[in-house]
């Protein structure tokens, strides 16, 4: 028994995809609808057929997740379906968005409201989203790596929200690759993910994060098998490498075979599948994108402070631990500009009355401000001692300045498994206990 529909000829090389089934595979595809029928016969089994997009789909996707391996696939849908009934996940789609559709396929910019508490309070703390589809249909996600923030997932979520996320997140990713199909009459595929790496760095290797991420890309291979077509990794640093190497082994063989990483910003086969006028700005295309912008917009676990005309605001990051980072994002409202530098001190000489410029010059004085949009950097190498953050305002000698900011410290997962730790007095309260 073949799968062939005479639209899925527009897609050459796709073998094991209905349309493109060898004899074998169709014989194993044979062996696993008998052998499985009365799990799918209630109504969590057609359910899950329904959001794998029908029966041919739904087969060829769990053995193709298990090497065409009859018994092995047979297995896979079982778990799948316990997982689905124990999590409640057939009533995930309607709980969080109601009557609404994930993506309007006309409207990339366009966001669904999010009916649900707690997934509404994760949503802005992952600086990922979906704009529009390829020019074969499938779903285009994007994660802006820049924009997250660790403190503020160990702040503000615990595990069992964030995984609660992520149930509705590759669910309605299933529901956006269906209706991606149907508006392009494009074959039924798998999500294209960007990643942009643009500004990662070591205050993103927060382990405790990290092991919570690597679990939910876990639950998502396991749970939610063949939802990814190809994966770009884009903007890629040397420091990615340490990430890489706690991600990879979670991954199986096919997974990583669908894993591009470059060092650029474009890709000639991401640029082949999304055309200029659809592919974001940050990317080189020429599309309007606003993904990650929630949590840069609502300042996360950012302090809010005002520097007075001809003030100045210091904000002092004990470092304990040589080797460690000292991270910062910051912004002024209202379009205004501020002089910002880092100076270094060593252990015991800081205190409030020491005149900050006779430190060391870590990062010289200059101005910056909201042209630059939200300024993120950091220092890496840090020796033991204090590394103090000036604000200076104080050549403005009538305004004002209202100013966001947040410090991150701590020590790189290349430097050491633990979490580190830096004393700052303006630190949001450890949460960590629940991560481990």
């Amino acid at each position: 028994m073949s799968f062939s529909s005479p639209k899925n000829q527009d897609v050459p090389g796709q073998t094991g995809f209905p349309g493109f089934t060898t004899p074998i595979q169709d014989d194993a595809v044979t062996d696993l609808r008998s052998e499985i029928s009365p799990l799918l016969s209630g109504a969590g089994g057609q359910y899950l057929i329904k959001m794998m997009g029908g029966e041919e789909n739904f087969f060829c996707r769990m053995l193709r997740a298990r090497k065409w391996d009859v018994k092995a696939a047979a297995q896979l849908v079982s778990e799948i379906l316990e997982y689905r009934a124990e999590h409640n996940i057939d009533n995930v789609l309607s709980r969080v968005l109601g009557d609404q559709k994930p993506q309007d396929p006309l409207n990339p910019m366009w966001r669904p409201k999010i009916l649900d508490e707690t997934i509404a309070k994760v949503m802005p703390l992952l600086p990922c989203g979906r704009h529009g589809y390829t020019k074969t249909g499938q779903t285009l996600e994007i994660w802006r790596i820049n924009q997250l923030r660790p403190a503020d997932i160990l702040a503000k979520c615990s595990r069992e929200e964030l995984i609660a996320w992520w149930h509705y997140w590759a669910e309605s990713g299933l529901q956006s690759s269906l209706d991606g199909s149907a508006h392009t009459q494009q074959p039924l595929r798998g999500t294209v993910l960007v990643l942009d790496l643009q500004g990662f760095g070591s205050r993103h290797l927060n382990t405790s994060v990290l092991r919570a991420l690597t679990q939910l890309f876990g639950i998502g291979q396991s749970k939610f098998p063949e939802s990814l077509s190809r994966v770009f990794v884009l903007n890629a640093p040397r420091l990615f490498s340490g990430v890489w190497a706690m991600i990879k082994p979670v991954l199986d063989q096919r997974t990583r075979n669908k894993i591009t990483i470059s060092s650029s910003a474009a890709h000639p086969d991401l640029a082949a599948l999304v055309p200029p006028p659809a592919m974001p700005t940050f990317l080189g295309g020429e599309s309007e994108c606003r993904i990650g912008e929630e949590a840069l917009g609502d300042g996360g676990s950012m302090t809010a402070v005002t520097v007075g005309a001809r003030s100045e605001l210091r904000v002092p990051v004990v470092v304990e631990t040589a080797g460690s980072y000292v991270g910062w994002e910051f912004r002024t409202e209202g379009n205004k500009d501020i002089k910002f530098g880092v100076f270094y001190f060593g252990p015991g000489v800081y205190n409030d009355s020491v005149d900050v410029t006779k430190g060391e010059m870590v990062v010289a004085v200059s101005k910056a401000g909201s042209s630059q949009g939200s300024v993120q950097d950091m220092v890496e190498g840090c020796r033991v001692g204090t590394y103090v953050l000036l604000f200076d305002n104080s050549y403005s000698m009538m305004t004002g300045k209202s100013l966001r900011y947040s410090v991150d410290c701590g020590v790189p997962l290349e430097a050491g498994e633990q979490d580190g730790e830096c004393m700052t007095p303006h630190s949001a309260p450890s949460s960590r206990g629940i991560w481990r």
